[in-house]
């Protein structure tokens, strides 16, 4: 692997004519620093096979700086496992800046244990673990701890997550935790606290059984993103795995994601400068266990977040956490988003435009200049009196664009009318139609029925004289 490159440059002499001098580079005239750095870009066993190249390659890549290891077919398991132990003992595992691994515990703890202690080093900046299948508590490096050069630290794990009696990542900023069991209140805590440059947090199917209450506070934090599944968190005890009250302090917070089934009780302070805000609430694994307390209570955790959100500018929304936000009589305190310019739906499910929470949105968003519903929209004939009595401000004053993910049904064609009638000074209305919802079989019926809804919709009477309608085949 020489990659050479030969070149002829011609030299002006001062004076004394034109000469050609032919001159040769070669990779291998790099210093050692730099050759290490592109060996460094290199996956792992690529990285150790350049040794082959020359004696002078030999050693090199033992001071790489990045490594990364991911165990692949069960059938490979053992030959994976000692290519991990040779590779700590062979490699100089104090260059490490950035740090991999991926693998199935199972029975070997001790073995893994032994990686996590020789790979892990003071001086390393990026960490990622995803271990899994585990049966006995790891050991981290106390080193870990207390690094203070660790910037990005990614920990999936199904297991109890113990701390030692100290916790200081002086300079983490991204910090991404899944799966992980929190052995107590005390321990959440003193991990939150010893974080005092986190900027990005992410939760995923964490479990709080175990924490009563936690303050997560960070004079940096601008993103938290929390996904909570209780379908997606195996408990063997089978106990309940919510309850937790989590404070986030959010002094810097500018972006606010929770995506889950309202486990736990998560309280918003100083959240004013939210700016980006999205709450998914996810229904029950069977669709007709939406009884009415469950409604009710889902609603309530939907109002609590929004109404800490007031200066939010863009906001998505599932179909679950407006439907049951409607069954809530605490809808006549939610605030008003005078700031709120986008507003999302997402794509799983169609919306009903008389959700009585959605209408209320509305109403309570006068400067709300673009309206999508990813799912699509839809509305009952028979369910249609007074929707917009009164009018939303936004629709006479600054609805801009509309954007309507699919259309299939009569219900879908009726709301859109609606919406024309009602937004007059929109500007363009984006409809996707999909072929498959009209025949799943056919394409070319599908595509014919769709274009026959399109051309029913262009003869609707519109508020707005400008407005412009445009659909999207797919």
């Amino acid at each position: 692997m020489v990659l050479e490159k030969k070149r002829k440059k011609q030299c002006k002499g001062r004076g004394k004519g034109e000469g050609n001098v032919e001159s040769s580079f070669s990779i291998c005239d790099l210093p050692d620093a730099i050759l290490q750095l592109i060996i460094s870009s290199l996956p792992t066993k690529e990285a150790i096979q350049t040794s082959i190249l020359s004696k002078r390659w030999e050693h090199l890549w033992r001071d790489i700086s990045n490594i990364e290891l991911k165990e692949g077919k069960p059938e490979e398991r053992q030959q994976f496992m000692h290519f991990v132990t040779r590779l700590l003992v062979a490699c100089n595992c104090s260059s490490l800046v950035k740090f991999s691994l991926t693998c199935n515990v199972d029975k070997d703890a001790s073995r893994v244990n032994e990686w996590l202690c020789g790979f892990i080093n003071p001086r390393i900046q990026e960490l990622c673990l995803c271990l899994y299948g585990i049966e006995e508590p790891l050991v981290f490096p106390d080193q870990l701890f207390t690094c203070a050069t660790l910037t990005n630290f990614e920990l999936d794990m199904q297991h109890v997550f113990n701390l030692p009696s100290s916790v200081h990542f002086r300079c983490l900023r991204i910090l991404t935790l899944s799966n992980i069991i929190f052995p107590d209140s005390s321990s959440a805590q003193q991990l939150f606290s010893g974080c005092p440059a986190l900027e990005d947090l992410y939760l995923i199917n964490c479990n709080l059984k175990n924490v009563q209450a936690v303050c997560i506070y960070s004079p940096l934090l601008r993103q938290i993103h929390i996904r909570e599944d209780k379908d997606g968190m195996m408990d063997e005890d089978h106990d309940e795995i919510g309850g937790c009250k989590v404070l986030i302090v959010g002094t810097n917070l500018k972006s606010f994601t929770y995506h889950g089934d309202c486990m736990n009780e998560y309280f918003l302070y100083c959240s004013t400068l939210v700016i980006d805000a999205s709450i998914e609430v996810l229904p029950p694994e069977y669709y007709w266990v939406r009884e009415v307390t469950w409604q009710i209570s889902s609603g309530n955790f939907t109002f609590r977040l929004l109404k800490m959100l007031p200066n939010v500018e863009k906001l998505s929304m599932s179909e679950t956490s407006i439907m049951t936000l409607s069954r809530t009589s605490l809808l006549g305190q939610l605030p008003l988003f005078g700031k709120l310019a986008e507003l999302d739906f997402d794509s799983f499910s169609s919306i009903e435009l008389s959700y009585k929470a959605l209408l209320m949105l509305l109403r309570n968003s006068p400067c709300l200049q673009v309206l999508r519903f990813q799912g699509g929209v839809s509305q009952p004939k028979d369910d249609a009196n007074c929707i917009f009595d009164p009018l939303p401000v936004c629709f006479s004053r600054t609805l801009k664009m509309i954007e309507i993910g699919g259309i299939s049904e009569e219900e879908e064609l009726f709301a859109i009318k609606i919406l024309l009638q009602a937004a007059s000074v929109l500007d363009k209305l984006r409809i996707q139609c999909y072929w498959h919802s009209f025949d799943r079989d056919d394409r070319r019926v599908g595509l014919k029925r769709s274009k026959e809804f399109c051309k029913q919709i262009l003869k609707y009477p519109k508020s707005s004289m400008n407005c412009e309608i445009e659909f999207e085949y797919y």
